[in-house]
């Protein structure tokens, strides 16, 4: 039996925070995830958070540029994790038991927006679910797309100081309904931002979700997304095209958890570019839970500095789970011989008809490309620039959307570190 652990004094004043319950309880004897927790053994949580934090104050802030393009989409603002009630827009209880448990906007016709008093229940969590299960307990923001609307919902995160903050979002997308969800992350300081995104989509409805991370070099960022994607209604099918830019923070952390209940479709894309020390991890887990799932991801990376990328991918497809297809591929792109690239792509198969695969490379700049490009007349800066940015064009080519694929291109364009 292991001898429990020390806690940091982070882990102490936040565990302080926290109601005694059952997943405080497991938090106490294993402390936040670390490279001893398999998950997250190359993104060490908890030795990037050891001091002690405060809950964030107020947003001092002023807004910037929105990241992503917001033409025509319904904006959220979370300032420090606080949500801002939506302008012009008359309220209405949430009662339960003749009991007050939040307010509720209708927006548009089709889309409605709803803040509750309290989050979920806290639960006991798996080893490196933590950080999820502790954003669940935050109070919940519900985002609706009913059944055959189609709208836009910009999410933006903005976050500064040098506290601690949560933030839980949950958006469904009814039968029919077309939703493009743009989530934005904009850190000043060094506050540690534990974001949730739990997405339904049912069937025949179609989800386009972007997400931009820019650079936070002093920040720690976790965001887990939770999305199920609903089993088919004859030929009507869940369908969602999700991509991922993250420029780094002192740590950041992406995940992805999907569940297809059916012959559903996904394609789970992401695309980070590093320099100096920052680090990014992208990590997904997706399950094929009925027959005829398809998944088709993508990851490529860039890395140069002392920087650290992580790519976690895993496909499940479990018993009964027949006629799945499923591609995953990662590729990175080292610039300086201090930059590092963990990589482990899984495949777990229960089922005998399916079809899956994986790739995994890394590697340097062609030398024999750079050589042909300043063999005619293209200075070396340039041409490095001109290849890796054709390296990063396969991911942001699969962009349907041709305003975030623009902005992406931007970002990557304007990065500052």
């Amino acid at each position: 039996m292991s001898s429990p652990i020390t806690l940091t004094a982070f882990e102490d004043r936040l565990f302080a925070d926290l109601p005694e319950d059952e997943l405080t309880a497991v938090l106490r004897s294993r402390g936040l995830p670390s490279r001893r927790t398999e998950t997250w053994k190359w993104s060490d949580l908890r030795g990037a958070l050891r001091e002690a934090r405060e809950p964030s104050g107020e947003f001092r802030g002023e807004d910037p540029q929105p990241i992503l393009p917001t033409d025509g989409a319904t904006v959220l603002t979370l300032r420090n994790g606080c949500p801002e009630a939506p302008r012009g827009v008359e309220p209405k209880p949430i009662l339960h038991e003749g009991e007050k448990i939040g307010v509720t906007y209708v927006v548009e016709d089709g889309l409605v927006l709803s803040f509750y008093d309290e989050g979920r229940a806290p639960e006991a969590a798996s080893p490196g679910d933590e950080l999820s299960a502790l954003a669940a307990s935050a109070p919940l923001v519900s985002i609706s797309v009913l059944p055959g609307f189609e709208h836009k919902v910009a999410v933006r995160r903005l976050s500064d100081g040098e506290g601690r903050h949560v933030d839980s979002i949950y958006l469904t997308v009814g039968e029919g309904a077309t939703a493009t969800l743009l989530e934005t992350h904009d850190v000043t300081g060094s506050p540690f931002v534990n974001s949730r995104t739990e997405i339904e989509v049912d069937a025949g409805a179609t989800l386009k979700r972007y997400v931009a991370q820019p650079a936070a070099s002093e920040a720690v960022v976790v965001h887990t997304a939770e999305l199920r994607l609903a089993e088919e209604e004859g030929e009507r099918k869940a369908k969602v095209e999700q991509s991922v830019l993250a420029l780094g923070a002192h740590l950041a952390r992406h995940e992805t958890r999907a569940v297809q209940l059916g012959a559903g479709e996904m394609q789970a894309d992401a695309l980070y570019r590093l320099d100096n020390a920052l680090h990014t991890d992208i990590t997904s887990h997706l399950t094929f839970a009925g027959e005829g799932g398809q998944a088709d991801q993508l990851v490529k990376g860039i890395a140069g500095g002392r920087s650290r990328g992580v790519f976690q991918g895993k496909f499940l497809v479990e018993r009964g789970a027949q006629e799945t297809d499923a591609q995953m591929a990662h590729h990175a792109l080292l610039l300086s011989k201090g930059a590092q690239i963990n990589a482990k792509p899984e495949l777990e198969i229960y089922a005998d008809d399916v079809e899956c695969a994986h790739g995994n490379t890394a590697g340097a700049i062609d030398p024999d490309a750079l050589f042909y490009m300043r063999q005619r007349g293209v200075p070396e800066e340039e041409a490095r620039g001109l290849l890796i940015e054709a390296f990063a064009a396969e991911v942001l080519d699969r962009i349907s959307d041709d305003a975030v694929r623009s902005a992406f291109e931007r970002l990557l364009t304007e990065r500052t570190l």
